[in-house]
């Protein structure tokens, strides 16, 4: 059904509950430091990145879109080689993708690295 020039169309609240928040920390080693306009992340700061899952049943991979924010208080994030972030995520099914020692691919731009998950974190 479509609705009349200039109405917006009721979307379903069935397609609203599907989508999940979900939370996990994770240990990240970084590739080679990038530009430090792209890559840097100071401590604390979210900055919004792409994370690659890999499905634990099919073996698909897929791309979601997350905040990631560094631990810790060290100063630069192209500094350091391994790190822990903070990933908030949101999707239908994050954690068939994202559980606890799962590995993931973390990108802005290009390959920043490589991540474990080290435990998830309830919000």
């Amino acid at each position: 059904m479509t609705s009349p020039p200039g109405q917006l169309s009721a979307v379903p609240a069935s397609g609203l509950d599907e989508m999940k928040r979900y939370k996990f920390q994770a240990l990240v080693t970084l590739g080679p430091p990038p530009d430090r306009g792209q890559g840097a992340m100071l401590a604390d700061t979210m900055r919004r990145m792409v994370v690659r899952g890999q499905h634990h049943v099919t073996g698909g991979s897929r791309f979601f879109s997350a905040l990631v924010k560094k631990s810790g208080d060290s100063p630069a994030w192209a500094e350091d080689d391994q790190v822990i972030v903070t990933v908030v995520l949101v999707g239908g099914d994050p954690r068939d993708y994202f559980d606890i020692g799962d590995s993931f691919a973390l990108w802005l731009g290009r390959d920043l690295g490589s991540g474990v998950v080290t435990r998830r974190l309830f919000v």
